[in-house]
């Protein structure tokens, strides 16, 4: 357990780097929600957003940012499941499984730099005391 919350407040880290006010959300190959944290303080909407943005990247099997350049996808899709704005991401997981995060802050230029952050502290391989 000890490395779990090594890497969730290294995580929390890396993302308080890019916004002091976010919530992360980390879905399973299934899409199943396996991790939520944030800040002490959010924005009302940034919980929702988060989870939006990983199930998008989990749907979609495409981050969000790229998403964000398929207009075709973005215009057609009302679905409000979804959340084409950055932030969500695919990544590997140490045990070599695809794991799915969204990230939304009170500085959404920042939510993919930040997503990233967070997926590189919450999958790093170093040896945690």
């Amino acid at each position: 357990m000890h490395t779990l919350y090594h890497r969730i407040d290294s995580a929390m880290t890396a993302i308080e780097a890019h916004s002091e006010r976010y919530c992360c959300c980390v879905l399973n190959e299934q899409g199943q929600e396996i991790l939520f944290f944030r800040s002490t303080e959010i924005l009302p909407c940034s919980e929702g957003f988060s989870r939006a943005k990983a199930v998008t990247a989990h749907a979609f099997q495409l981050d969000t940012q790229t998403l964000l350049t398929i207009s075709q996808i973005t215009e057609a899709i009302k679905d409000t499941r979804y959340c084409f704005l950055a932030g969500g991401l695919i990544f590997p997981s140490p045990t070599g499984k695809t794991l799915f995060i969204g990230l939304s802050s009170d500085k959404p230029d920042s939510d993919h730099k930040a997503a990233l952050a967070a997926a590189q502290a919450l999958t790093s391989t170093e040896i945690l005391p």
